[in-house]
């Protein structure tokens, strides 16, 4: 992952202002930049004008960007505001159709992190004499939790399973986890919380022995994790995580890292999900309402307001570190890496 000095920073700062100016076109020399971010200082700079309403001209910024080494992502937006007339907007809801989500767990990349995951979990965790309780935060479509829980049967960790408490802020998503799970399990006794992991930590009950927290605990901003481990602390003896490596929680909007870090975060993702086979109003449908809708808010809302919080991996580490209260570090492993964008598991445990 490539980040910028502060004496860079200043000068993407700068370079930013003229061409908000108009002092500064897609095509300007731009000297001082490093080659390796030309591409990067074209998605920053337009990622500026769209979210201020300038979307001829941010349109301009990043299709010269693609032109630029490692464009792709560029090549993306400029794709998407041609699709959407120009408009730079988040969608009214995002996961309001569970496919979007269901699509992007088949992409083959996201299917190997998965598989990943799952192999490091079970050679992770003891084994469970009695029945199963486990937590799943931010669920989706269920799926993951499925193939977790065949998994630890399979490899002899549990015998049985009792309850499964599923928390989503998606009541669809609930509804088809639900019945993935049944249909795997037919009888699993399932507790659906229907919200954000904020709203229900207190309530939640003690015993579970499992939490499974994948790609659900970014959505939370760093203070906000902190007031969250420490009441999972009590009542959990296992934690799962699986998260981007990204350092996309502390800066704020509009800084040139902040949109350094995202767009070597979700240019492969996004590039990734495109070259999957599939119909063509699938794949978009996937980008468009799930993945893009986050790489917009991270260019036009604040922090506090928008919606993701991802961080660097050694930050996550220090984090549960310090406030999984009894708890230590029992194993981590990288899931998947390309260029700029990994994802990364850790398990937590008493």
């Amino acid at each position: 992952m490539y980040f910028l000095a502060t004496d860079e920073q200043i000068l993407w700062k700068k370079l930013a202002s003229e061409a908000l100016g108009g002092n500064l076109t897609p095509r300007s020399s731009m000297n001082g930049l490093r080659a390796a971010l030309r591409a990067h200082f074209h998605f920053y700079t337009g990622g500026l004008l769209a979210g201020l309403g300038e979307q001829q001209k941010a349109g301009e910024w990043f299709r010269e960007g693609a032109l630029e080494e490692d464009g792709i992502f560029n090549a993306i937006m400029a794709s998407y505001l041609d699709r959407h007339d120009g408009r730079f907007f988040m969608p009214e809801k995002i996961f309001a159709d569970p496919h979007d989500y269901e699509h992007f767990t088949t992409v083959p990349s996201i299917i190997s992190m998965r598989e990943k995951f799952l192999r490091f979990a079970a050679s992770s965790l003891d084994d469970f004499a009695n029945p199963l309780t486990i937590l799943d935060v931010g669920c989706g479509d269920g799926s993951l939790l499925v193939l977790l829980l065949k998994q630890l049967l399979k490899a002899g960790r549990i015998r049985q399973i009792r309850r499964a408490i599923l928390v989503d802020s998606s009541a669809a998503m609930l509804d088809v986890a639900e019945a993935k799970l049944l249909q795997a399990f037919p009888d699993l006794m399932i507790d659906k919380r229907h919200g954000r992991i904020q709203e229900h930590a207190a309530s939640l009950p003690s015993g579970i022995d499992v939490a499974l927290l994948s790609l659900a605990y970014h959505h939370m901003p760093r203070n906000d994790k902190t007031i969250h481990l420490e009441e999972l602390s009590g009542k959990v003896a296992n934690v799962l995580l699986m998260e981007m490596d990204g350092d996309n929680d502390t800066p704020e909007l509009g800084s040139p890292e902040l949109a350094v870090s995202v767009y070597q975060s979700y240019g492969p993702l996004i590039d990734s999900i495109f070259a999957h086979d599939a119909p063509i109003a699938v794949t978009q449908g996937c980008v468009d309402n799930f993945v893009m809708a986050e790489v917009i808010s991270f260019l036009t809302q604040s922090r506090g307001i928008r919606n993701d919080y991802h961080m660097q991996r050694s930050q996550w580490a220090q984090i549960f570190s310090d406030h999984l209260t009894g708890h230590f570090c029992r194993g981590e492993t990288t899931v998947l890496s390309s260029e700029g964008c990994e994802f990364f598991a850790g398990h937590w445990g008493k």
